[in-house]
């Protein structure tokens, strides 16, 4: 402000007002801006935050698709139900998903995940190559694989649903979730950073209504979305969680590449996890948030961890069995979720 004042020093008047007066209301202004853009910086909502990671996931899936030039075709093998075929569809841009819509049987309705040339992939992520193609299905003999992506799955949508459940001005960071769940533990977990909510132990009332915004995505199918990105990028979209700042560079430098990060998006929502996911919200019958609970992390300090558990909708149990899985996943775990599985 002074440095201001000093410029003006052998100014009398500035368009018919005083050299004073001039100073402090130009004081003002700047003083007013930068309080503005310390505010936009440090008070911004979830809703903010949610619609600025929904664009740059938007405009980056944009940039990529700009970069095919040309469409090229690739041979995809399929081994199963109707019966084996050849597939020929476009590299990069067809994806397991496309292949189910060229089937005759409702094989679409029933795959929620996909293994290419022996990987677990997404439904909807391209194909890169040449390549085998077999679907997952929650009725197959052995659907481990699925059961871990259901579980990912389920603990990924914690995260949308306490962004949703909680008032703009309460600010939601996730912190973590299993990307190796731990099935026979009957629920999968989420830790989040409520602020000053961390303490905060809801009702029974409360976790049905947080629970019901799980379930009602059943009603729409929404796509989970899979996009890779550079570490960069990555911490631009997540500088408003230090938690994920810090993740960020360990991620990146395991990936592959060494250098990307995966991240998922459920309508506007977007977070970063390894994947894979399930395919849709279709295949998400039941979904219920059973437990939160405050914690001490020797790492991130107070906490809360929410638990919960889901079915899909080929998994039809009675509603009395269903209530004893209920229980057994509000117990507080007494293992760590993040343990190596056996």
């Amino acid at each position: 402000m002074t440095s201001t004042c000093c410029a003006l020093m052998k100014v009398r008047s500035f368009g018919g007002i005083p050299r004073q007066s001039f100073c402090r209301r130009l004081s003002t202004k700047v003083l007013k801006h930068e309080e503005n853009t310390n505010t936009s910086d440090t008070c911004k909502t979830n809703s903010d935050i949610r619609a600025m990671r929904n664009q740059m996931f938007s405009e980056e899936k944009k940039r990529q698709l700009s970069l095919i030039r040309r469409v090229e075709k690739i041979n995809v093998e399929y081994t199963g139900i109707p019966e084996n075929c050849t597939l020929y569809m476009n590299k990069d841009l067809s994806s397991p998903n496309n292949c189910a819509m060229h089937m005759k049987s409702n094989i679409r309705t029933l795959a929620a995940l996909a293994l290419v040339n022996g990987e677990v992939w997404d439904m909807h992520r391209p194909l890169e190559a040449d390549c085998s193609l077999q679907f997952l299905k929650f009725r197959d003999s052995d659907p481990g694989l699925l059961n871990k992506a259901f579980w990912r799955t389920g603990s990924f949508l914690i995260g949308y649903v306490f962004d949703r459940a909680y008032k703009d001005e309460h600010r939601v960071n996730v912190i973590q979730f299993p990307n190796n769940p731990i099935v026979e533990d009957g629920y999968f977990c989420c830790d989040l950073d409520l602020g000053s909510m961390n303490s905060w132990q809801p009702l029974p009332d409360e976790l049905r209504a947080m629970s019901m915004i799980g379930s009602c995505l059943a009603k729409e199918e929404s796509h989970f979305e899979r996009l890779e990105v550079d570490e960069k990028l990555a911490l631009e979209m997540f500088k408003d969680n230090e938690y994920k700042c810090k993740q960020i560079p360990e991620i990146a430098a395991s990936s592959p590449s060494g250098s990307r990060v995966t991240m998922y998006r459920l309508r506007d929502y977007v977070d970063i996890t390894t994947g894979p996911l399930i395919a849709s919200t279709l295949f998400i019958s039941m979904y219920n948030i059973v437990k939160v609970f405050p914690m001490k992390c020797p790492v991130n300090g107070d906490i809360t961890r929410v638990q919960g558990i889901a079915l899909p909708p080929e998994l039809q149990i009675h509603y009395k069995a269903y209530e004893l899985l209920l229980e057994r996943a509000q117990r507080m775990g007494v293992e760590d979720p993040y343990r190596e599985s056996q």
